[in-house]
């Protein structure tokens, strides 16, 4: 785990936090905040493996789109808490373990690529929205796809913990394909099945998959159809119910989409080159009018 300190006088940003009047909070919502405080520290959970939205720099430091934004959240919280220090204990976890930690309370914010899905909510709550994705699917370049509807019949291999399964079961249904579907334990496994031909296509989100391609020696091998299989909103995640924690983190993003810091955050992560495997990439993906109307919502 990785510990990192921000100090009262670091603090350079002003967020307008929304106002909270009344709510009768459940008792483990009232005690996060309380909980931060009295031990100075935050625990802030993140996958190694989600560029851009988390993942490792060549000196295993967490960097990302949305560590960046839960930096924002983190100092806000500090100045809101009166806290002179706090102390960051940044929690690295694997995919099929993230909405346990949320949901038991072993981290007080979830800051990666972690989609706001109906299920998820059972166990934790979400922010407004600070990226909207869906899931695409990869294929190698000589089997001869170029369509979603090519795999008709073929295998497609997922993550086994991502929403990639769900997506995969709603497009046979609405389209009577007949995908065969192998889900994989990391995007290592789902990629290696893609890559050895025992799969015709891999599903994952979009951005991700992108990322992965990128980081490949041998990209020019694969293409990424031009179809999504859904939409997904990806937002910071928190244990469930806790209304202090979803005004805070809400009136964060909120200000930040009104000043320009979204906007920025974005172009930096998604438009102009990134580090990734020692060298740097860029993704070149402007913010949709989709992104940005979401943003802009209060």
């Amino acid at each position: 785990m990785e510990e990192k300190m921000i100090s009262k006088s670091q603090l350079t940003m002003t967020f307008v936090l929304l106002a909270w009047f009344g709510f009768p909070a459940p008792a483990h919502a009232q005690a996060t905040f309380e909980k931060i405080k009295s031990r100075g520290q935050i625990s802030v959970g993140y996958r190694e493996d989600a560029a851009p939205f988390s993942y490792h720099d060549d000196q295993k430091k967490a960097i990302g789109y949305s560590i960046d934004f839960c930096a924002a959240v983190v100092a806000q919280l500090a100045s809101r808490l009166d806290l002179k220090t706090l102390r960051i204990n940044m929690v690295p976890l694997a995919i099929d373990r993230v909405m346990t930690f949320v949901r038991d309370g072993s981290v007080d914010l979830l800051c990666t690529g972690t989609s706001d899905s109906p299920d998820r909510r059972a166990q934790a709550s979400f922010s407004k929205p600070i990226y909207l994705d869906g899931v695409g699917v990869m294929v190698r370049k000589k089997d001869g796809i170029t369509s979603l509807k090519q795999l008709d019949g073929k295998h497609v291999s997922f993550i086994k913990a991502s929403t990639a399964g769900a997506a995969l079961d709603v497009q046979r249904a609405t389209t009577a394909m007949s995908l065969k579907t192998d889900p994989a334990l990391n995007a290592d496994a789902a990629f290696s099945q893609l890559q050895l031909g025992w799969v015709q296509g891999y599903a994952r989100d979009k951005v991700l998959l992108a990322m992965q391609l990128a980081s490949l020696t041998d990209a020019d091998q694969y293409m990424l159809l031009p179809e999504r299989l859904s939409t997904e909103a990806i937002a910071i995640a928190f244990r469930r119910d806790d209304v202090q924690m979803q005004a805070l983190v809400d009136g964060v993003i909120a200000e930040m989409a009104a000043s320009g810091k979204a906007k920025a955050l974005h172009d930096k992560w998604f438009v102009g080159p990134i580090p990734l495997y020692k060298q740097r990439k860029a993704l070149g993906l402007p913010m949709s009018p989709e992104l940005k109307a979401a943003l802009d919502t209060r």
